[in-house]
């Protein structure tokens, strides 16, 4: 399958991982100390919901387009924060805008232009790096072609010591992709063993996330954090029943805010073809390995 991911963006899933990359994003800033992020797999870093690919599926309606017309007033301060951001890109491009994870690190850091944030994205694919690097290149990070499968480990560790690597893969081939990202995992945790790890993963085919999980659990690497939402049940086939988020070492508390920020999502994502799920049902924020 030849995977490109205008035909998805802004849909539940893109909203989810970067709600959730914005909770990592402002945990890691806690600290006053320096710290390095690479988004793994950059993608184009801004996508048109008025595109052709956007309006033919339409999926943004069930997500960012959702999420902006829901309530936000009792929504945890990461799902604020993202709002406010999504605003601004809208006002700095036009209102059919969605932003990428690139252009949500570079956001960070420019919020935070004393915090010591150094960000960088890595695209292998040439058409999408030559359209990330025209569309971000005056934003604070920097942008390189080259493979996260050659390029995490030429990185790490950091000159920072701390910091987040962000992998976000367009699983083309997914038990083989799947088991290729643990290899990934696996070499980058060995270099890097106190690096923060968060890989984005599909909900689609649930054999292939639990045989990935038992793989998971066989490795060495510790404090395995997964967190999923689905808005079908796993029974049902459909395109894509859910969003999963594996964070290996993640920030101090950062499960119960995942908790928080995915209960309130729930909701908001929910279709009207599957009513039987819940909040309770429909997330999970669990540890694989460790706390």
């Amino acid at each position: 399958m030849n995977y490109k991911h205008a035909y998805h963006a802004g849909n539940f899933a893109d909203v989810v991982k970067h709600i959730l990359l914005v909770q990592l994003l402002n945990q890691l800033g806690q600290k006053n100390k320096p710290f390095y992020v690479l988004d793994a797999y950059g993608g184009r870093g801004l996508y048109s919901l008025a595109s052709e690919e956007a309006r033919k599926t339409g999926e943004a309606k069930g997500g960012i387009q959702a999420l902006m017309k829901a309530d936000i007033e009792k929504a945890p301060a990461a799902v604020k924060e993202y709002v406010e951001g999504i605003k601004q890109a809208r006002f700095t491009y036009d209102n059919k805008v969605y932003p990428g994870s690139p252009w949500w690190i570079a956001h960070h850091v420019e919020k935070n232009p004393d915090g010591g944030v150094r960000g960088e994205a890595f695209e292998a694919k040439a058409s999408e790096y030559d359209a990330l690097n025209y569309q971000l290149h005056k934003l604070p990070i920097g942008i390189h072609h080259r493979s996260s499968f050659e390029g995490i480990a030429a990185v790490i560790p950091p000159k920072e010591k701390r910091g987040l690597i962000f992998l976000d893969p367009p699983y083309e081939q997914e038990h083989k992709d799947f088991t290729r990202l643990i290899n990934l995992l696996v070499a980058s945790y060995n270099k890097w063993p106190q690096g923060t790890y968060a890989l984005w993963f599909p909900i689609k085919n649930i054999e292939a996330v639990e045989l990935f999980y038992k793989k998971l659990k066989r490795t060495e690497m510790r404090r395995q954090l997964v967190c999923e939402l689905n808005i079908y049940p796993n029974d049902i086939a459909v395109g894509l029943n859910g969003t999963g988020m594996l964070i290996i070492n993640p920030p101090w508390q950062f499960d119960n805010h995942a908790r928080e920020i995915l209960r309130f999502l729930q909701p908001v994502f929910k279709v009207a073809d599957a009513p039987n799920l819940t909040p309770d049902s429909a997330t999970n924020v669990r540890w694989l390995v460790g706390e």
